[in-house]
């Protein structure tokens, strides 16, 4: 039996059709009616591919992606034949990370084009089922699901056995892991629905060979990410439908490089992942812990294999300067060194990937000039870039699909500055101590590896950019002033400003209970942007509804929503001081990092012509 013809197998089945009479009676519905019911729900939901579509199909999504981006994929291609291989004996469920509308196209066309046979199902928001594209998304693998269906009995039971008859037929399946697009760059939390379900399915029907594949999508720069910053800022999303679709397309007119598509080591179903219950949430530990747990490392391994771009370099630079511009030559000195780091520690690169020479990192600022992200000032004898405002978000977006790369050297940085606002010469136990506390607080933002093997590569990376840290003989002044730091300032500040805001407004409500979370995050907002015109905060990125949401889930973690008043009052007053200390770490790296590049400047700005 193929996946197609569910329909004919579920309602024959006598077992389905029991469970549907007790379902509709439990809806109110007849035997009738919840039958024709049932068989709405099964036409909105299945997918009916068929090969004489996939040709087609295929130049359609050539023609969209290709109005802006390179013809060519670029594929890990060593790894995809190994999956093809595993597909033989096994069940491939490929979970991919969503960056653009595109992720879905070229996600296919890559197996596609490299003749990867059966092509998964893939899993989609009803939202995309609009007049025309749904009945072609439809005929190469679609599978349309409701948002939300806990309170429709026979939905749910027509979509579990569903699920069941493709994991009986051993289809292989895909969806993205997030649920939806990354508005930030960063890797959203799991969006555990869909994973649930079909888990459950295989443990109904006894699938042991079933491997998760983790995917990861990536492009040069990003066609949609005017519409992420309007939304970030509290904008309405606009509604898909056919106009937009069509808008959509044809307003694809600007070069934005390559599409990079990479296939990571699958994690077999039951696999130990090694990760702390405390990642997880609360809820993890009473019922999905597995899930959970694989769903996380299914995450941590896309991020592993997400390639680093020379955008996303240069960005994180100029977003470190905190809105001063920078030469051409001073980008490329700390391009330079980061590019070092990315070679020294293995870490994946696009294809290409190279800082090394002044002239490509012109090239690469010139390709983020057309984008809009960063603007040039050429009116002096020295040329100088910076990101202009309204853009900040924006060149975050690009910022943090790397961030997790220098995540654990950020937090020794801060870890460090910590010591010195202690007024104390740092030692393993004190460093360790502030680290752990950070890992803590930033705990919803990043996914981490065990804790005791993420505080030895802490421990090793600190080390090799700060010697002598812990000899009790330098200050963190000097070791700060000898070698300025990188990362813990351009990557954690609007993170840790954001959690200043939230503070405040929590403070600001004493022992009043949250209830209304979309009326508390416009607070948020509104909050925000004042802080930024009193410069109370400094950072424009730190103003993110999709911050505030994270922001919202440590805020519910800690317990400083609701509860009882005098216990929610002392929470939300203990809270603010820990987001200060954090924030004022993050400013001494600042003002390391200023010392560093513009405390001896020349009269005339430094050097760094064009095309020096």
């Amino acid at each position: 039996m193929t996946a197609g013809s569910a329909a004919s197998a579920l309602f024959q089945d006598a077992g389905f059709r029991e469970a549907l009479r007790q379902a509709a009676e439990e809806s109110g519905k007849n035997a009738q009616q919840g039958e024709k019911y049932a068989r709405k729900c099964l036409r909105e939901i299945e997918a009916t591919p068929r090969d004489s579509w996939l040709k087609p199909a295929a130049k359609m999504a050539r023609f969209i992606y290709t109005r802006s981006y390179e013809r060519q994929l670029d594929i890990n291609l060593e790894v995809l034949d190994e999956l093809r291989e595993l597909s033989r004996d096994n069940l491939l469920l490929f979970l991919w990370s969503h960056k653009s509308h595109m992720d879905s196209f070229v996600f296919l066309l890559s197996l596609y084009e490299q003749n990867f046979r059966p092509l998964p199902l893939i899993f989609a928001g009803i939202n995309m089922n609009f007049l025309g594209f749904g009945a072609l998304a439809r005929r190469v693998g679609a599978i349309f699901l409701r948002r939300s269906f806990q309170d429709d009995p026979i939905y749910k039971l027509v979509f579990k056995s569903y699920i069941d008859h493709l994991i009986r037929t051993k289809t292989p399946l895909s969806w993205s892991i997030e649920g939806t697009r990354s508005r930030t760059g960063k890797l959203s939390p799991p969006k555990l629905g869909i994973l649930n379900w079909v888990l459950e399915a295989c443990e109904r029907e006894q699938a042991k060979d079933v491997l998760l594949v983790p995917v990861s999508i990536a492009f040069d720069r990003i066609a949609e990410i005017d519409d992420y910053v309007a939304i970030q800022t509290g904008q309405p999303k606009r509604k898909e439908s056919l106009r937009w679709f069509l808008d959509y397309i044809f307003g694809m007119r600007t070069p934005y490089g390559k599409v990079y598509v990479r296939y990571g080591e699958p994690v077999k179903l039951g696999q130990e992942t090694g990760l702390s219950e405390g990642m997880l949430g609360e809820d993890a530990k009473e019922q999905r812990g597995e899930v959970t747990r694989m769903a996380f490392e299914v995450c941590r391994r896309i991020e592993h294999i997400t390639p680093i771009k020379s955008a996303d370099v240069l960005t994180m630079v100029l977003l470190g300067a905190n809105q001063r511009a920078l030469t051409g030559a001073e980008i490329y000195q700390q391009g330079q060194e980061i590019a070092a780091i990315v070679r020294q520690r293995g870490l994946p690169a696009a294809s290409g990937f190279s800082l090394d020479s002044q002239q490509e990192v012109n090239a690469a600022l010139l390709a983020l000039e057309g984008s809009g992200v960063v603007k040039a000032y050429d009116k002096a004898d020295v040329w100088v870039y910076y990101i202009p405002q309204g853009k900040r978000l924006a060149a975050a977006y690009y910022r943090n699909t790397i961030t997790h790369y220098f995540l654990r050297t950020a937090l020794g940085e801060i870890g460090l500055a910590m010591c010195a606002l202690d007024i104390a010469l740092p030692n393993q136990a004190s460093l360790r101590a502030n680290v752990m506390d950070l890992r803590d607080l930033y705990k919803f933002e990043f996914f981490y590896k065990p804790t005791e093997e993420f505080w030895q590569d802490t421990l090793q990376e600190t080390s090799e950019r700060y010697t002598g840290w812990d000899s009790g003989e330098l200050s963190v002044e000097k070791l700060l002033m000898d070698h300025p730091p990188r990362f813990g300032h351009a990557i954690l500040r609007s993170i840790t400003e954001c959690y200043l805001v939230t503070a405040v407004v929590l403070q600001d409500l004493g022992a009043a209970p949250v209830t209304n979370r979309k009326k508390f995050t416009g607070q948020l907002l509104a909050q925000g942007q004042q802080m930024l015109l009193r410069r109370t905060i400094t950072c424009d990125a730190a103003v993110s509804q999709d911050l505030f949401a994270t922001a919202l889930r440590l805020a519910d973690h800690l317990g400083l929503l609701t509860g009882n008043s005098r216990e929610l009052a002392e929470a939300r007053a203990a809270f603010t001081p820990r987001v200060i200390a954090a924030l004022s770490a993050v400013n001494l790296l600042q003002r390391s990092y200023d010392n560093a590049w513009f405390s001896r400047l020349p009269a005339g700005g430094g050097s760094g012509l064009l095309g020096s």
